[in-house]
């Protein structure tokens, strides 16, 4: 989701919500071979208003889980957040990849961790990431990515 709204009014409520470009076309090609999860640290957004954004830029249905700040308690570079994640995904860290655009966040928060990362540098391109962590630019590379990885 585009992050370019109020910061103190949730998602769902502003007057315009919408996609990152090719996020219709990616989600809907992982949700068939994925199960797919948010994560995200939002402070005014409650699960409730997650899915009514996601509702209202035709995503809802690709996602089985959202993990929040507002239910945990934790921030995603806290592990406890993850401890809850892999809990309630019934997974162990090697079988969750997040990817993010927040590079403390979304890549050295679970890397902490043992789980993957993949960043999302679609707004900073030239953050030091580190070695061992993959990177997209555009969110239509990150399938490609995926199967290169999984050998497919």
């Amino acid at each position: 989701m585009s992050e370019d709204g109020p910061a103190d009014i949730a998602m769902a409520h502003w007057q315009h919500v919408r996609a990152i470009e090719g996020a219709s076309e990616v989600v809907a090609a992982l949700a068939i071979r994925y199960t797919l999860a948010i994560v995200t640290n939002a402070t005014v957004s409650k699960r409730p208003d997650i899915v009514h954004a996601l509702e209202r830029v035709g995503l809802a249905t690709f996602f089985s889980e959202i993990f929040c700040y507002t239910d945990i308690g934790r921030k995603k570079d806290e592990p406890e957040f993850w401890q809850v994640v892999l809990t309630r995904l019934g997974a162990a860290p090697g079988e969750v990849i997040v990817i993010g655009d927040s590079l403390e966040q979304d890549v050295l928060g679970p890397m902490k961790c043992g789980i993957q990362a993949i960043w999302f540098g679609w707004k900073d391109r030239t953050a030091s990431v580190p070695r061992d962590c993959r990177v997209i630019h555009r969110l239509s590379d990150l399938p490609a990515l995926l199967r290169s990885e999984k050998g497919a």
